[in-house]
């Protein structure tokens, strides 16, 4: 088949402009391979939930290509906040795996995948939850039928709900309408059965995450005598 010249001519065209287009890319991509930046990675294996302190990060140079678009750049931005994915020596840190807990609603991105948040209205303990921040721990008490049982110590407060018709009022701050508490499902039902058969109690502790042993108490021990046994609802 023979071509005519204006066709030979815009086919040439289009091959010039496609070996141009090839040169730019090619160009672009060794640049970037030649052109290194500064990222966080870890300077060794960390399970998911961990806190970050300088010791598990340090800042490498790698070619730009190689960096991820939301990768920490500074060690800086990394530590004090909590890794919500376990990563391995050499692995970037992105900044969307990384949180502070801090922020309102956080919470949720640092629950471990067998934890729940339990809210509590300040309804269901006795006095509300006067003085109650968020970051504080609370141990959690239940009186039923004269008895007085420790059901939990060293309970998170992941966030507060504030009092919203407070807020309006422009009234002076009060307690918060309720609390959000990192448990177990499993803890989560005695808490909530107590509520419901008891009165619960809390104090606010200072939780270095060792348990304090409790025995419980009961009316015949406040009295000077009694072995202990009761009818109570838990073993």
């Amino acid at each position: 088949m023979k071509w005519s010249v204006p066709a030979r001519a815009r086919y040439l065209a289009l091959a010039l402009a496609c070996a141009v287009v090839a040169g730019v890319l090619a160009h672009t991509y060794l640049t970037g391979l030649s052109r290194s930046v500064p990222v966080v990675v870890a300077a060794r294996d960390f399970p998911a939930y961990t806190v970050i302190d300088p010791s598990l990060v340090k800042t490498v140079l790698l070619p730009a290509v190689a960096v991820h678009p939301t990768a920490v750049r500074r060690a800086a931005e990394a530590v004090g906040l909590v890794s919500l994915v376990p990563r391995a020596a050499g692995e970037q840190l992105l900044a969307a795996s990384l949180v502070s807990g801090s922020r309102p609603g956080e919470y949720r991105a640092s629950l471990a995948p067998e934890e729940r948040a339990l809210v509590l209205p300040q309804e269901v303990v006795l006095g509300g939850w006067l003085g109650v921040g968020r970051g504080d721990y609370l141990d959690l008490y239940v009186v039923v039928r004269g008895t007085s049982r420790c059901l939990a110590q060293g309970l998170e407060v992941l966030e507060i709900i504030e009092d919203g018709a407070r807020s309006v009022l422009g009234s002076r701050p009060g307690p918060p309408a309720a609390v959000l508490l990192r448990v177990t499902p499993g803890l989560a039902e005695q808490v909530v059965l107590a509520a419901e058969c008891g009165k619960l109690y809390f104090a606010v502790s200072g939780y270095t995450g060792v348990p304090v042993p409790t025995t419980g108490a009961w009316l015949e021990q406040l009295s000077g005598g009694g072995d202990g046994s009761s009818d109570f609802l838990w073993p």
